[in-house]
């Protein structure tokens, strides 16, 4: 066999494993308040990244997103971090934020339970929903730390949302308010997203 045949196969081995390693190992985003695992093969986002239609007035601070699921340049498997100054309890805030969704983007309730995040009682709803022609399952999550409101959006189309049930939950039971600083350029950026 010649070097550069084997040189080639090194190199290719090299690549593989690489992205085996990628795939397998969770990343973490940490930035403007709160930091969370997610997928390997997932990617940050920006505003450029997604195509969506917001009515929210909730500032975004954080998208993450499965590359592998778009379809028309547009993110359909994805997580957003909304924050928000809480007015309110969280039930009040929740059966506000449901009834919206229910008028808004004609959003059919599933369920909506109690569940613990970052030491702090948050409520777990799921809806479905068709957005940009396509039929999704979301998982939102709320919940009120110091004063603040976080809401997670978990979201994917109806035949990939049991696939990504462990990735979703990956997000939401790392989920933590680290309370640094925000980046006010980065939640400009993100202030239209659902």
């Amino acid at each position: 066999m010649k070097w550069y045949t084997v040189l080639f196969l090194i190199v290719l081995v090299v690549l593989s494993s690489l992205s085996v390693y990628k795939a397998l190992t969770p990343q973490t985003y940490s930035d403007n308040g709160v930091s969370f695992n997610y997928p390997g093969t997932w990617n940050q986002l920006s505003a450029k990244d997604w195509n969506i239609n917001s009515t929210s007035s909730s500032p975004t601070i954080a998208v993450v997103g499965d590359s592998n699921n778009a379809q028309n340049s547009s993110y359909v498997t994805m997580v957003t971090v909304q924050k928000t100054n809480q007015s309110g309890t969280l039930d009040e805030i929740v059966a506000a934020s449901k009834a919206d969704l229910q008028k808004d983007k004609k959003a059919v309730m599933i369920s909506d339970k109690n569940i613990t995040v970052n030491g702090v009682k948050a409520h777990d709803v799921l809806y479905n929903v068709t957005m940009g022609g396509v039929k999704k399952e979301v998982r939102l999550v709320v919940l009120a730390k110091n004063n603040t409101v976080y809401s997670l959006t978990l979201s994917a189309p109806d035949s990939e949302f049991a696939n990504q049930k462990e990735n979703f939950d990956m997000v939401v039971k790392s989920f933590n308010v680290t309370g640094k600083q925000e980046n006010n350029s980065l939640n400009d950026l993100f202030n239209n997203l659902i």
